[in-house]
């Protein structure tokens, strides 16, 4: 997943018949996902109907530090560590891609239900991994057809990493897998950064990403 068909898929997400809410709910998932180089499974209900509150992203899991960024609390990562993992995102004032702003649109839609899942639609029922695959086919074929099939929840994982993989003179390896989550020795060290530790390693990004345009 690249930042130029991310915006694609916001553009037609955006001119769909959907709800503003279901429109808010999907993008929102994808901003998230694509800026915190999240797996999916760390982020939505594994039915459409029921969710684990042990493991789904809940609105209480998210700290709104500042109105320019946030920690999400990923209760239950790959690692399996006892306490979890805090990732960090940060406002990206470009291209209409901010996953900072797309939650707070999501949080004024959803403020009648604030204890379900943060990403839940208007009727109560809850984005999954299956949906979401089929959602991002679905709004990408008219642009990139048969291509679309080939993308998916897994394409977001190494959205940022890839892109600043691109630019030798800005990024660096550390940097690369501390926001990736990849290697355990990597992990450990990402775990101790603080806030503004990793607000440095997003602005490498930020600049890799509008070099990429």
């Amino acid at each position: 997943m690249t930042l130029s068909l991310l915006k694609i898929l916001g553009h037609s997400i955006a001119v769909s018949s959907w709800s503003d809410h279901s429109k808010c709910v999907v993008w929102t998932a994808s901003c998230v996902a694509f800026f915190g180089s999240f797996r999916f499974g760390e982020l939505l209900a594994s039915s459409a109907t029921e969710f684990n509150c042990f493991e789904t992203l809940l609105w209480s899991d998210i700290r709104f530090i500042d109105e320019n960024s946030i920690q999400i609390h990923v209760k239950v990562s790959k690692t399996r560590k006892p306490k979890g993992e805090y990732i960090s995102l940060f406002t990206f004032p470009h291209h209409d891609c901010c996953p900072i702003m797309a939650l707070q649109c999501l949080q004024t839609l959803q403020k009648d239900n604030m204890n379900l899942p943060v990403f839940t639609f208007a009727n109560n029922k809850f984005l999954t991994k299956n949906l979401m695959n089929k959602y991002i086919v679905h709004f990408l074929k008219p642009h990139i057809g048969e291509q679309a099939h080939f993308y998916s929840c897994k394409s977001f994982r190494a959205a940022l990493p890839s892109a600043l993989a691109a630019f030798p003179d800005i990024h660096n390896d550390k940097s690369i897998k501390r926001w990736g989550r990849w290697d355990s020795n990597a992990f450990e060290r990402y775990t101790r950064l603080d806030h503004k530790a990793k607000k440095a390693i997003f602005s490498k990004f930020v600049r890799a990403l509008k070099n990429c345009m």
